[in-house]
C-alpha cells in the first residue's frame, strides 16, 4: 500500500507541472545572476552557493506548494484517514514524493551550477551534497505546512510567509558545504534533515487529523 501511494502522489506530481517550472525557475535565476553580479570571478566563485540555496528554496516552494490541494477536493485526505495505514507514515510517503520530485532534480543539476560560477570539481560535488542532505528537511517542512494550509484559499504567499523563517538553518549551513571545509555543514544539514523527518509528518498528519474531524 504504501509503494500504491508513493506511485500515484509521484504521478499527481510529475503531471501537475510544478517541478518543471520550480526547475526552470532554479536553472533561469542561477543563470541569470552572474549578469547582475557582473564578471568578478571571486564574487561569483563566493556568492554562487548562497544563491544556489536561496533560488532553490523558493523553487522547492513553488514546486511542492498544493501538494494537499486535490486530495482536499477529491476527498482523499479522510481516505488516508481511514486507511490502514498509519497517517504519519501515509504523510511522509506524500512528502517523500514531493522531494524525488521538486529536489532531485535541482540536486542533479547543482553541480553545473556551481560549476558556471566557477566551483571547483571537489566544491560542487560538496555542494550537490549537501543539497542531498539538506532539501529533504525543506521537503518535510514545507509538506508539513502545506497540511496546516490545506483548504485555505491563497495558500501560496500563506505558505512560503510561514516556510522561510524554517529554512534558515539550510539557508546558514548549506552554501557553507560548498566552501573549504565542508565537513561540519553537511553534517548539520543531515542532522537537521533527521530532526525534521522524526518531527514533520506526525505535525502533518495531526494537522490533516484536526481537518477531517
Amino acid at each position: 500500500m504504501t509503494r500504491s501511494l508513493f506511485l500515484r502522489e509521484l504521478r499527481l506530481r510529475l503531471r501537475g507541472g510544478g517541478w518543471a517550472a520550480s526547475l526552470g525557475l532554479f536553472v533561469l535565476a542561477c543563470a541569470l545572476a552572474p549578469l547582475g553580479l557582473g564578471r568578478d570571478e571571486a564574487l561569483l566563485r563566493a556568492a554562487g552557493p548562497g544563491l544556489l540555496w536561496l533560488t532553490a528554496s523558493l523553487s522547492l516552494l513553488l514546486g511542492l506548494d498544493g501538494q494537499h490541494e486535490e486530495d482536499v477536493r477529491a476527498g482523499g485526505l479522510d481516505l488516508l484517514r481511514l486507511s490502514s495505514l498509519p497517517l504519519p507514515v501515509s504523510m511522509l510517503v506524500k512528502m517523500a514524493a514531493g522531494w524525488v520530485s521538486a529536489c532531485l532534480p535541482l540536486v542533479l543539476v547543482s553541480p553545473v551550477l556551481l560549476f558556471a560560477f566557477g566551483a571547483t570539481p571537489m566544491q560542487g560535488a560538496a555542494g550537490a551534497l549537501g543539497l542531498l542532505l539538506g532539501t529533504p528537511a525543506l521537503a518535510l517542512l514545507a509538506g508539513t505546512i502545506g497540511a496546516l494550509c490545506a483548504g485555505v484559499r491563497r495558500g501560496t504567499g500563506l505558505l512560503v510567509f510561514l516556510a522561510l523563517p524554517l529554512f534558515v538553518p539550510c539557508l546558514v549551513f548549506g552554501p557553507a558545504a560548498a566552501g573549504e571545509a565542508p565537513g561540519a555543514p553537511l553534517l548539520l544539514l543531515g542532522a537537521f534533515s533527521l530532526q525534521a523527518l522524526a518531527i514533520c509528518p506526525f505535525v502533518a498528519a495531526g494537522a490533516i487529523r484536526a481537518q477531517t474531524t
